[in-house]
C-alpha cells in the first residue's frame, strides 16, 4: 500500500546512500517534496537531480546543530515552489 504524500515535505538525514537514498526514492515516488541531508553534498546534488524539482540537496552534518538548524529552515521556505 502506497500513501499519498503529496503536499508533504520529509527531511531525510544520510540521504547520500544507502537507506536514505532508497527512502528519498520511495518518499518521491509517494509525491512528498524532499530536503536531502547529508555530509556528501555531490551525492545528495545528484539524487536531487535524479528526483527532480522536488527535491533540495542540503549537504548537512547532522552532529553540527547549527547546521541542521540551516538545513530545516531552508527546506521550509521554498515548500510554495514545490507544490505541484
Amino acid at each position: 500500500m502506497t500513501r499519498d504524500m503529496t503536499g508533504k515535505t520529509v527531511a531525510i538525514t544520510g540521504a547520500s546512500r544507502g537507506i536514505g537514498a532508497a527512502a528519498a526514492r520511495a518518499f518521491a515516488a509517494a509525491g512528498a517534496n524532499l530536503v536531502l541531508i547529508a555530509r556528501d553534498g555531490d551525492a545528495i546534488a545528484g539524487l536531487a537531480g535524479e528526483i527532480g524539482p522536488r527535491a533540495l540537496a542540503v549537504p548537512c552534518d547532522v552532529t553540527r546543530y547549527w547546521e541542521m538548524e540551516a538545513a530545516l529552515i531552508a527546506g521550509a521556505k521554498p515548500l510554495a515552489v514545490w507544490t505541484c
